[in-house]
C-alpha cells in the first residue's frame, strides 16, 4: 500500500462517554496499551471474560434481538488509529478484513462509542444479536470462519500530530478510506429498506426431531443517526496492538469453560436413589 498520507473520517458532534462500569463477575474492559475495548449490551456494559485456555481472547455472552455496540478509549496521548472488524467484516466497508483497511481514528484520551456498520458519512446500520443464518455476512453472501469474532487491531500514527490550537469539544473517533475515493455515498442504497429487520431471526432448524443448535451472528439493525467527515491520518504499516473478542449464547460459553455450569436447585435424581422427603408428595387434589 501507498505509504503516503491516507485520507480518514471525523466522527463529528461526539460527547465523551461514561467510563465502563466494574461487574461483579468478568472485566468492564479489556487492559491495554494502546486502546482498551469495552462492549455495550442494550446501552448497559456487558461482562468481559477472558479465555480459560491462556489464548488471550475475551468471550461476551450474545442475546438473540439485543443490540450491542463496541466502546473504544484511546490511553495515549497521541492518535491512534482503530480497525473493527465483525464477523470477519470490516465495520466501516463492509469487505472482508485484509489487513490495514479503513480505520476509525481517536485522539489523545479519547472514548468513543462504534454503533453499527457504517453506510454513510451521516448514518450506521446497528450492530444486533440475530440467528448466524440472518447475520449482515451471511446475507452479503461473504460468511467466513471469523462468524462470531469482534477483532480490533490499533494503529500508531506514522507522523505525530500536533493541534496547532485546542479543540473546545473533543471529536469523535474517524475511520479512513484510501486516496481519492468517495466514500460519501457507499452503501447509501443498501441503506434503504425497512429498519432493524433482521432483528428477526428464523427459528433453529429441526434434524430428525431434535433442535440443532444456534449459533449468533451480528445482523443488519436499525438506523442511526452517526455523522463522520473526512480527515488526514498516516497509520505505522503494523498494529502495535490487537484485541480479540468471542461472541456466544450462554449456552456455548458454558460448554467451552468460560461460565460455571448452574447447579440445579434440587437433584431430583438423587433424591430418588436415596428415597429422601421431598421426591414423592400427596396429589394437590
Amino acid at each position: 500500500m501507498d505509504r503516503s498520507r491516507i485520507a480518514a473520517f471525523l466522527l463529528a458532534g461526539a460527547a465523551l462517554a461514561s467510563p465502563a462500569l466494574a461487574h461483579p463477575r468478568g472485566l468492564s474492559e479489556t487492559p491495554a496499551a494502546l486502546v482498551a475495548v469495552s462492549v455495550e449490551l442494550d446501552g448497559q456494559p456487558a461482562p468481559l471474560f477472558p479465555a480459560p485456555d491462556g489464548s488471550g481472547r475475551y468471550y461476551v455472552e450474545a442475546r438473540t434481538g439485543s443490540r450491542y455496540s463496541v466502546a473504544l478509549a484511546n490511553r495515549t496521548g497521541r492518535r491512534v488509529g482503530v480497525v473493527l472488524t465483525v464477523d470477519g467484516l470490516n465495520a466501516i466497508s463492509g469487505e472482508r478484513d485484509e489487513g490495514r483497511g479503513r480505520m476509525y481514528v481517536l485522539d489523545p484520551w479519547q472514548r468513543t462509542t462504534v454503533q453499527g456498520w457504517r453506510t454513510s458519512l451521516r448514518e450506521v446500520r446497528q450492530f444486533t444479536f440475530v440467528d448466524e443464518r440472518a447475520s449482515y455476512a451471511a446475507r452479503s453472501g461473504k460468511a467466513n470462519e471469523k462468524m462470531g469474532w469482534i477483532e480490533v487491531a490499533a494503529y500508531r500514527e506514522r507522523r505525530p500530530f500536533v493541534l496547532a490550537t485546542p479543540r473546545p469539544v473533543p471529536p469523535r473517533p474517524e475511520p479512513y478510506d484510501e486516496p481519492g475515493s468517495d466514500s460519501a455515498g457507499k452503501n447509501e442504497a443498501t441503506a434503504e429498506g425497512s429498519a432493524g429487520a433482521s432483528a428477526e431471526a428464523p427459528a433453529p432448524a429441526v434434524l430428525g426431531g431434535a433442535r440443532a443448535r444456534a449459533y449468533p451472528g451480528t445482523g443488519w439493525g436499525r438506523r442511526t443517526h452517526d455523522p463522520v467527515v473526512l480527515v488526514s491520518f498516516d497509520p505505522e504499516r503494523d498494529p502495535s496492538e490487537r484485541v480479540t473478542l468471542r461472541y456466544e449464547y450462554r449456552t456455548a460459553l458454558v460448554a467451552l469453560g468460560v461460565l460455571p455450569r448452574r447447579v440445579p436447585p434440587r437433584d431430583r435424581l438423587w433424591e430418588r436413589e436415596h428415597a429422601e422427603p421431598g421426591f414423592a408428595q400427596p396429589p394437590a387434589w
